[in-house]
């Protein structure tokens, strides 16, 4: 095929070269329909040859669109905040930007806290660990704005669509590992909103007690961030002194546990064995480092980018299967 290269080319030209109509490239560009694979092709081939890039401000300004995701978190600042900002949200961020930078989009990241709505405009929407009724996701619904979750919405028949955290074989993992690391009596520390991790972690972690022991479960206020942790290790220490090992859902929790061991001289592992679930800055340089979980989390935003585009595509979808976490064994457990 011929090289344009006088002028900058534009979409009709593209589809001139490649014998279609202007509507087949542009659905070929933002699969917005189906094109049969060799028609594909040659508008790839097309747009290579003439070296063509979509004006995108000129489609902005003609469809009233954006083309811009909002990646949204429901988990309040004091656990999205401190060293937790440079892990799980950021680990979606990266690869979510780049799946929809492909697609000619841009993803803008949203600070936990007031209505999203009230300060940036965008088209779709990732919202990470949606809560039952979750203020966020009615907003986004009452605007008519798609949106996909990283982890199932609770609480309602029919969720948006959704990537799988597999929680519950999170928490039986960690579990079974405190036992095998040699803990005998178990505690639970999770957030006091219900979320589907914090649902199905504890829901796990009863069965696993049932023949082994009375369930001990702390609800932490997640505004309280590590101070939360901090008293109820505090709690712990004082009321369930034959605890000797503690799944801590949340990794901001663990850093404030951590600290509370340490004042009162709780050796770990020796008499406590600590684990959390994600293997994120804090459970990497606490001291000792934290057993936590691989949450394959570049495969899970990828999931939830495709997800949505089919979403925004017109697709019928109702969730995506993510990919199941891996154990990743620190001192925190084992001498």
């Amino acid at each position: 095929m011929p090289v344009q290269d006088k002028k900058r080319a534009k979409l009709i030209d593209v589809a001139r070269l490649a014998g279609v109509s202007p509507g087949t490239v542009s659905n070929a560009l933002h699969n917005t329909r189906f094109v049969e694979p060799e028609t594909r092709q040659r508008i790839e081939q097309a747009i290579q040859a003439l070296n063509y890039t979509p004006n995108i401000r000129a489609r902005q300004l003609r469809t009233g669109k954006t083309n811009t995701i909002a990646l949204l978190s429901s988990l309040p600042l004091s656990i999205a905040s401190g060293a937790s900002k440079l892990g799980f949200m950021m680990e979606v961020a990266l690869t979510a930007a780049i799946m929809a930078l492909e697609k000619q989009h841009a993803l803008i990241l949203v600070p936990p806290g007031k209505n999203p709505l009230d300060t940036v405009t965008f088209d779709a929407a990732i919202l990470l660990e949606p809560a039952e009724n979750d203020p966020q996701l009615l907003a986004l619904e009452q605007a008519g704005i798609p949106c996909v979750t990283i982890g199932r919405t609770p609480g309602i028949t029919t969720p948006v669509p959704w990537v799988d955290l597999h929680s519950a074989t999170t928490a039986d993992l960690l579990l079974t590992h405190l036992a095998a690391e040699g803990a005998s009596q178990c505690a639970l520390f999770v957030g006091n909103i219900r979320r589907t991790s914090t649902l199905e972690t504890e829901a796990t972690y009863r069965l696993w007690c049932e023949g082994r022991q009375t369930p001990v479960i702390y609800y932490l206020d997640e505004e309280q961030g590590e101070t939360a942790g901090y008293q109820a290790t505090h709690q712990l220490l004082q009321d369930n002194p034959e605890v000797d090992g503690v799944l801590i859902l949340v990794d901001t929790f663990a850093s404030g546990a951590i600290r509370a061991f340490h004042e009162t001289a709780t050796e770990i592992p020796q008499r406590m064995r600590l684990v959390t679930r994600y293997d994120g800055i804090r459970a990497r340089e606490s001291q000792p480092p934290l057993t936590a979980l691989n949450l394959h989390l570049d495969e899970v935003a990828r999931q939830a980018i495709t997800l949505l585009f089919d979403v925004l595509a017109g697709h019928h979808v109702l969730s995506s299967s993510g990919q199941k976490p891996e154990l990743i064994i620190r001192a925190s457990t084992r001498t």
